[in-house]
């Protein structure tokens, strides 16, 4: 029989007072309830460096490691591989490699591929939606995606059963993600974002549809749900998310600022709600944190060059190694960072044991090899 989401259903069950010590998920297993737990008594007093992942030679780690020993403790990875539009990628088998082999924190987001015309895939797919002035955009239709029966909709749902086949992975390896899907909901650039009142409240459904399809069809234990909707307008019932992402791109150069307005508007919205900086492109400072009273709970700058130079889409290497992106972060700054008492890198984790874990192997492997000069 079908699955479908029943909606009033749904929201009887979610009718209830928000439980900001609790997860949402009433599946949650061992390992990620502690998990929670860990990450509530850190919120305020400590904060979990991290970094978002693409490419697989995973370069920033060695602009992090080569200047300061230590590397991040949450690893940002994408479902963008999971889609009948596009080939499959290796993101979430390195996830996975790096929760187990190495004892990481994983974050997981999801640039969701849509295809621009329904009847022929091959005429290309993306997640920037047709409005937008990216080369690679989609007309894909979010307000047909919500309506049970049409083309759009068993597309939606048959992505959504994709990357339950991923989390349904990590989950027997009951590894818990910080699981972040249509994020930046607000902007305009992606398909599912805000692109007038009716697209607001079809955001809003496709959230509840892939929130009741994970937790009450799949039954996944192993999910910390990111809301990352990032305004009043777009909220969703706080019954459904566990942690408040925000992603903050400062146009001001060499903004190593505590963010103070953006993390106090979203107190005013996210229920009491863990708050991260669930995308940035430079790493806030942690003593003007600690002045302003800003609790970022983990940072995840963008990947490539928000970490390292580069010359078109090559990274750029100096003694075999790539070369700090010091508009971004200074080898001084980065050094205060890691050395900092209230930040947490992946070797300060509390169950981190170099008996039982190890450096990444691409860390390792790049260490040993360094790459051509350009």
């Amino acid at each position: 029989m079908e699955y479908i989401t029943d909606f009033d259903r749904l929201f009887k069950q979610l009718d209830r007072k928000p439980e900001p010590d609790r997860l949402v998920s009433r599946n949650s297993g061992e390992n990620t309830v502690k998990l929670f737990e860990y990450l509530k008594s850190i919120y305020g007093k400590k904060f979990l460096s991290g970094q978002q992942y693409l490419q697989p030679d995973e370069l920033e780690d060695l602009v992090y490691y080569r200047v300061t020993g230590k590397i991040p403790a949450v690893r940002g990875y994408d479902f963008m591989g999971v889609s009948t539009c596009r080939r499959p990628d290796d993101q979430a088998d390195r996830a996975i490699k790096w929760a187990i082999t190495c004892g990481g924190i994983v974050t997981m987001c999801w640039h969701w591929y849509a295809p621009d015309d329904m009847n022929d895939y091959s005429k290309g797919s993306a997640f920037y939606y047709k409005t937008t002035d990216y080369n690679s955009k989609t007309g894909f239709d979010l307000l047909r995606a919500v309506e049970y029966g049409t083309p759009e909709y068993r597309f939606v749902i048959k992505e959504i059963d994709g990357v339950a086949a991923q989390l349904k992975r990590m989950a027997a390896l009951d590894i818990p993600v910080l699981w972040r899907p249509l994020h930046e909901a607000n902007g305009n650039w992606f398909w599912w974002g805000n692109h007038g009142e009716d697209y607001v409240e079809a955001y809003k459904k496709l959230w509840y549809i892939l929130f009741d399809r994970l937790e009450n069809y799949h039954k996944l234990n192993n999910l910390i749900w990111v809301w990352n909707g990032q305004d009043k307008s777009m909220q969703v019932n706080p019954n459904t998310y566990d942690i408040y992402g925000d992603d903050v791109y400062s146009e001001l150069p060499d903004d190593h600022s505590s963010l103070k307005e953006r993390f106090e508007y979203a107190q005013e919205y996210n229920h009491g709600k863990l708050t991260a900086l669930s995308e940035c492109g430079y790493i806030p400072d942690p003593d003007e944190m600690k002045k302003d009273g800003v609790k970022w709970l983990w940072w995840l700058p963008w990947w490539g060059g928000f970490v390292y130079k580069r010359e078109g889409w090559r990274p750029i290497f100096k003694d075999g190694f790539p070369v700090i992106n010091d508009e971004k972060m200074s080898e001084n700054f980065l050094k205060k960072v890691f050395s900092h008492k209230d930040v947490i890198s992946l070797q300060d984790l509390p169950w981190w044991d170099e008996k039982k874990y190890r450096l990444p192997d691409t860390l390792t492997e790049n260490l040993k090899h360094p790459k051509e000069n350009i």
